[in-house]
């Protein structure tokens, strides 16, 4: 595995800032969360769901501050990766790389289940039709093989794709949620935040659902290669880029959470989740056929973006990573759309895989949590890592501010561990499984790194998830 230093490289100047919100925006899904990971909370949480996200909301944006606070120093294709070997050194930063692609990957794998195994069954018993069994499968190529499609096709036109329809969906969200709240008028504005009747189990069980919404959050980082505008500042861009994001699509998924449930009723949440597609039942009823179609339409679109986020997002991780000789050289080969063609064919059919078999394992319906729940402790990790990399950076370069590198990262860290506690104890079927998937994946990872440490630690030693030393070799 050595050193790539092929002459192709990741398209430069391609994506604009907004492209980097579209990006992240889309890798969030609002309105895919809304008819999908709202529900299934909603089944933890009851009325409480919107102190689920309002919470899950807060400590992202806590996390936020430490993506901002890492990308001002470097801009890579690896993205958290790239950030972790500042912080931590280059085997934290392996580590770090195959937790943010497990999560990525298994989320692509986890919506499309939902979509076409509980949602669109949910959506057309509305009409007294029913679907056959079988249509998840059909959801599951569909909704991962046109992003894979679109990830070979390079990063102009998948911006392109996201970038228009991600705005629309926080715009028609937030509106929308406005309307239903003006018109339900709550008579008790605030019990929806508090923790009665579920408790702190109950909101914890919920977050699992909120924050797992809000994990395409940094899938712009490993476009910072790729980002119009000096390389200097480029970093920055994509920090900026991270919290503009994440206030759009927090406003819009708290605001949406907090709409579905007084408008479902408070004392009705029980009958929430048992309906497939209970987001749609309350805009079609307060803002009419037009309401619940643009929903529907978004949510659909929201989860294509999605996938093409996510793998767009994945392939950049495993293109940095080869490109440091830590992979097979073809995952650092780009095609003639500047596109690391490989990485986005492996990954995407790793993610039509493991919905496959999930599904069939499982069922819909209990594939997703636990594929959800999964996704929680591979982001859980990763986030972790990024937090110790913040402190430790700033404490080396000796401008350590108290509050923005010490105390907010670690208050995130203790919070995201918490709520991955109260997920999964006391340990039950089927959710266990969800452990049990990251313990094996994360067994692997360290076995990896520990053959690279053995077999390859010049390249090793030398990780960095940058592009300036392999563009010194080129020609050009």
């Amino acid at each position: 595995m050595k050193r790539q230093e092929a002459s192709t490289q990741l398209a430069e100047n391609a994506v604009g800032f907004w492209g980097l919100v579209s990006q992240s925006i889309s890798g969030m899904a609002p309105s895919c969360d809304v008819v999908a990971f709202m529900t299934a909370g909603a089944a933890f949480a009851m009325a409480a769901l919107p102190l689920s996200y309002l919470l899950a909301f807060l400590i992202m944006f806590i996390e936020v501050n430490t993506l901002y606070h890492l990308s001002k120093h470097r801009t890579t294709a690896g993205g958290y990766y790239g950030y972790v070997a500042a912080g931590l050194g280059p085997r934290a930063a392996v580590f770090t790389a195959f937790m943010v692609i497990f999560y990525q990957i298994i989320s692509v794998a986890g919506i499309p289940i939902y979509i076409g195994g509980v949602f669109l069954p949910g959506l057309f018993a509305m009409i007294h039709i029913v679907l056959p069994s079988w249509i998840w499968i059909i959801s599951v190529l569909f909704f991962i093989g046109v992003p894979l499609l679109l990830g070979i096709a390079g990063i102009r036109p998948t911006i392109k794709f996201i970038a228009f329809t991600s705005l629309v969906e926080i715009a028609f969200l937030i509106v929308a949620s406005i309307i239903i709240i003006a018109r339900v008028h709550p008579a008790v504005p605030l019990q929806p935040f508090s923790l009665f009747p579920v408790g702190v189990k109950g909101v914890a069980l919920g977050m699992i659902f909120a924050i797992t919404s809000f994990i395409g959050v940094g899938s712009h980082a490993p476009l910072g290669e790729e980002a119009r505008g000096k390389v200097q500042t480029r970093g920055k861009v994509v920090g900026k880029a991270a919290m503009i994001s994440l206030a759009l699509v927090g406003t819009a998924l708290t605001l949406s959470a907090y709409a579905l449930t007084v408008g479902w009723g408070l004392n009705q949440m029980a009958s929430f989740a048992s309906n497939g597609a209970p987001g749609v039942v309350v805009f079609l009823h307060y803002l009419g056929p037009i309401g619940a179609i643009a929903l529907i339409v978004l949510a659909l679109n929201s989860a294509l973006a999605d996938g093409i986020a996510l793998i767009t997002s994945s392939s950049r991780i495993l293109y940095a990573i080869s490109r440091d000789g830590l992979a097979h050289t073809s995952f650092a080969q780009v095609n003639g759309q500047s596109a690391p063609r490989m990485g986005v064919i492996v990954l995407a059919s790793i993610a039509m895989a493991v919905g496959l078999i999930f599904g069939f394992l499982l069922g819909p319906s209990n594939a997703f949590n636990v594929l959800t729940t999964a996704v929680l402790f591979g982001l859980v990790a990763a986030h972790t890592l990024l937090n110790l990399s913040v402190i430790r950076l700033y404490r080396q370069m000796h401008q350590m501010h108290i509050v923005r590198h010490f105390i907010l990262p670690v208050l995130s860290t203790v919070i995201l561990w918490v709520v991955l506690y109260e997920s999964v104890w006391p340990i039950v079927y089927p959710l266990w499984i969800s452990p049990a998937i990251f313990i094996v994946f994360a067994a692997g990872v360290i076995a990896y790194i520990m053959y690279l440490q053995r077999h390859h630690k010049t390249e090793l030693d030398e990780a960095d998830g940058l592009a300036t030393r392999h563009r010194s070799a080129d020609p050009a």
